[in-house]
């Protein structure tokens, strides 16, 4: 498993977790909040690297202490890092509650290789924390950014529910093909058992009620080609190119990826890129918001007046 940088994203607007209950977090962690801008999403590559270098020689105790005050901090790959070596106990005391909060912290923010995990954890029996709604919640969302491993779980979870429908154990199988199109190995055996699995290029939009927070709507998934265009807009976005960052959202969010909608709302409101106007900015925010978005919810209620 990498400790490097590398994330993707899957872009489901999600409530951001406080702290686990009793999860046993210093006082100064449980304080901790996400980050609204991507530069604070990053942190500081050059401490960030220092841990790696730490823990590939076998050093755990260094890297955990150099990752954990970026972690606090809002680094999404130092959270997840840390999170892994608390799961582990490497370098640290094993602690697998704080471990499943830094990993659902990262996984609030879109970081899918964190849901993945959150999402195994939440789904292991006996464990403290087990919740398979909470867990199909995070898979979900790891599906989303192309996590073979999360499609054959979420499918698999999705199967042996008592509450899945005809049409729910359709939406199964196509999680399933799809992982063994991304190479999944135990997907690829189980397709070639079942010949009658129907084909799908790509999971389907709706899930099982069970894969959406109530009351918010279920989460809806993205293409890949929807990702590539809305991480395009964040980095015009970051080099300040906000009209540039308006044309990639704003096609994305007529087409209901609500973070694109929430995204373009900002723009609106403030004025970046495009014209001030409040009423397009309510459209958009209220757009992202009737779909869960907790920051657009929030943005509406100080909204000036139209």
């Amino acid at each position: 498993m990498t400790f490097t940088r590398t994330c993707q994203f899957a872009l489901t607007a999600l409530v951001l977790l406080g702290p686990i209950a009793n999860d046993g977090l210093a006082t100064e962690i449980n304080q901790v909040t996400t980050p609204a801008s991507l530069e604070d999403l990053v942190g500081n590559q050059l401490e960030f690297d220092k841990g790696v270098a730490a823990y590939d020689v076998g050093d755990y105790s260094t890297a955990y202490g150099i990752w954990l005050p970026l972690a606090k901090a809002g680094d999404i790959a130092a959270q997840r890092n840390v999170a892994h070596m608390l799961r582990r106990g490497e370098g640290v005391p094993q602690d697998r509650e704080r471990a499943l909060w830094f990993y659902e912290r990262a996984a609030s923010v879109g970081l899918a290789s964190a849901a993945l995990n959150a999402g195994m954890m939440r789904i292991e029996a006996d464990a403290p924390y087990h919740d398979l709604e909470k867990g199909a919640e995070w898979l979900n969302l790891a599906a989303a950014g192309g996590s073979p491993d999360a499609m054959w779980e979420l499918g698999l979870l999705i199967e042996k529910s008592a509450k899945s429908t005809p049409s729910d154990i359709r939406a199964a199988q196509a999680f399933i093909q799809r992982a063994a199109e991304l190479g999944h190995e135990e997907a690829r055996l189980r397709i070639g058992e079942k010949t009658e699995m129907p084909l799908s290029p790509q999971p389907p939009a709706a899930q099982n009620d069970i894969l959406a927070p109530a009351p918010a709507p279920a989460p809806a998934l993205v293409s890949p080609e929807q990702g590539a265009q809305f991480m395009s807009g964040v980095y015009l976005y970051d080099a300040g190119n906000f009209l540039g960052a308006a044309d990639k959202w704003r096609p994305l969010a007529e087409d209901g990826v609500i973070e694109a909608q929430y995204r373009l709302g900002r723009l609106y409101r403030f004025g970046l890129g495009v014209g001030p106007d409040v009423a397009l900015a309510r459209k958009w925010l209220t757009a992202a918001a009737a779909r869960g978005h907790e920051k657009a919810a929030k943005t509406l209620e100080i909204l000036p007046a139209p």
